[in-house]
């Protein structure tokens, strides 16, 4: 998770989500880590990630950073710091886990009203594991299988799955709320 610094817009720019995927991709490519869900919204990120060596975050998290910074500050005229400190990264030891945060991360454009379906939101996860949309970030979340033995039952109950409003979304939130923002 990072933010923009005091809470600034990071992605009001055109082409800035766009942008930040293609970094996103080039980091992935360059370093072993491996993306299950995100969620661009307009002032903060998240990503829910698997990486091979936890040592290899910082160089990953340094590099995103840096580029996405890079290339906001040669599209507008903004000075200073674009993130807010040192980016979150809390660990995740339970698989079971791994759902229910990608659950977390897809509902956020809803939750923040910024769409009314999390299918109406361009830039997460969701429609990779909901209806099947190619998306060149994503490495399929190993507990999405469990969902059911076929596609179509996968995606069918990934939907519900996330439409459910979840009782730790509030533990998560007053987590990660007390913890960063």
């Amino acid at each position: 998770i990072s933010r923009g610094n005091n809470k600034k817009t990071v992605f009001e720019i055109s082409r800035g989500y766009q942008q930040f995927k293609a970094i996103l991709l080039l980091s992935r490519l360059k370093y072993n880590w491996r993306i299950y869900h995100y969620c661009l919204m307009p002032n903060h990120f998240h990503i829910l990630a698997w990486i091979e060596n936890g040592k290899e975050l910082p160089k990953i998290m340094q590099c995103i950073l840096q580029a996405y910074s890079g290339w906001y500050r040669g599209n507008t005229k903004y000075v200073g710091y674009l993130w807010r400190g040192r980016y979150r990264s809390p660990l995740i030891q339970d698989e079971s886990y791994l759902l229910e945060c990608g659950r977390y991360i897809e509902r956020n454009p809803v939750r923040a009203n910024l769409a009314a379906k999390m299918e109406e939101y361009p830039w997460s996860s969701y429609k990779h594991y909901a209806y099947g949309n190619p998306d060149p970030l994503i490495f399929t979340n190993p507990a999405y299988q469990d969902f059911g033995a076929t596609t179509l039952q996968r995606q069918d109950k990934y939907r519900e799955f996330v439409r459910l409003e979840s009782h730790h979304e509030l533990l998560l939130d007053k987590a990660i709320i007390n913890n960063y923002f």
